[in-house]
């Protein structure tokens, strides 16, 4: 039986604008009713998870930072921070491919006071929570990602990064012109989340679209794969999925049951 609905959000549940779909925050109540818990697993912090789901973000779960940050119903379940000295050595790295950066503490991410147009960008139009520091020394907690911005994309960056640092943690291309650095993942998030509310493989569903959702897919009992994602992720124990509103409806409609979701959905 489900008791846990998990989801990816961009190219996942979100629309092409980057909005909710309509009906989100009723099925997310229909889902509250029947007593299974709704997840939101992002790249994003929890600051700006919470304003974008701000009608029911009290009383549900939150996968941040790509796995390295995990809220539930407005408490810690979990958090994994990147060592103090890789931190640094990566942040040196970042800055001599000259990329604007980003580092996420908890409940803010930290910016230097260098490029006004990118630090708009990031507080305007993305809504994080932003604290503008003058040095990295500033920083007085955990950190628990590192992301390198340029303009000009990270095609040509994005190699050198992964030969270095590939193997040693979890480093990644995201869109364009960002880069991405974490100990954790969203697997690896989601099962600090599980292990939180003491609940089993076989009580969690996931949906994603993309190779940083795999870690959680692959974890969860019921793991959906939207149409649209790369053929390789594509796995024979993955339900494909075109839109992950029904699939959550006929979830709470079925109780939590999954083969009867998959019958109301067949119907």
């Amino acid at each position: 039986m489900i008791r846990l609905v998990a989801t990816d959000l961009d190219g996942t549940l979100l629309e092409k604008d980057g909005t909710l779909p309509e009906d989100t925050f009723e099925i997310i109540e229909k889902l509250f009713e029947r007593g299974i818990l709704f997840a939101a697993a992002s790249g994003r912090q929890y600051g700006n998870l919470v304003r974008l789901f701000k009608p029911v973000a009290e009383r549900m779960a939150f996968v941040c930072e790509n796995g390295a940050f995990c809220m539930a119903a407005g408490r810690e379940a979990g958090s994994i921070a990147i060592p103090t000295e890789t931190a640094h050595e990566i942040i040196a790295d970042i800055e001599a491919k000259h990329m604007n950066l980003l580092i996420s503490g908890k409940h803010t991410c930290y910016m230097l006071d260098r490029n006004r147009k990118y630090t708009d960008d990031i507080t305007y139009r993305l809504r994080n929570t932003v604290t503008i520091i003058s040095s990295v020394d500033d920083i007085n907690e955990p950190i628990l990602k590192i992301s390198g911005q340029i303009d000009t994309g990270v095609a040509e960056i994005a190699p050198d990064f992964l030969e270095k640092w590939g193997n040693k943690l979890t480093a990644t291309v995201s869109g364009r012109d960002w880069f991405d650095f974490t100990v954790a993942n969203k697997g690896s998030g989601m099962e600090c989340l599980m292990q939180h509310m003491g609940l089993q493989k076989e009580e969690v569903a996931a949906f994603g679209d993309n190779f940083n959702d795999e870690s959680m897919l692959d974890l969860v009992g019921y793991p959906f794969i939207m149409e649209a994602a790369h053929p390789k992720l594509h796995k024979p124990h993955y339900t494909v999925c075109r839109n992950v509103i029904p699939v959550m409806r006929a979830i709470a409609q079925a109780n939590g049951s999954f083969e009867q979701a998959l019958r109301l959905l067949n119907e």
